[in-house]
């Protein structure tokens, strides 16, 4: 099974910049995103995104936070559609 990372680096001045890849495993896309996030900063915290009440997210989506708190960017690891077309 394959899997898409799609993540969303937040900048405010010079507008967002939109990353996405395929993995061949969840844990692989994961360590991806992280170390994308380290980039920015290297103490960057990630937490599950908790959607408000009637938004509908994908599931697993995740907010990266810089070290004094602001949120650096999102991102999702998701089986890719097209490998579960083919199953």
């Amino acid at each position: 099974m394959k899997f898409v990372l799609i993540l969303v680096l937040f900048n405010f001045q010079s507008g967002s910049e939109v990353i996405t890849a395929e993995f061949d495993d969840m844990q692989a896309c994961e360590d991806a995103a992280l170390r994308t996030f380290q980039g920015v900063d290297a103490a960057v915290v990630l937490r599950a995104l908790v959607p408000v009440e009637g938004a509908t997210v994908l599931d697993g989506t995740m907010i990266a936070y810089k070290a004094d708190g602001a949120e650096t960017g999102m991102y999702s690891c998701s089986p890719s559609r097209s490998t579960n077309l083919e199953e």
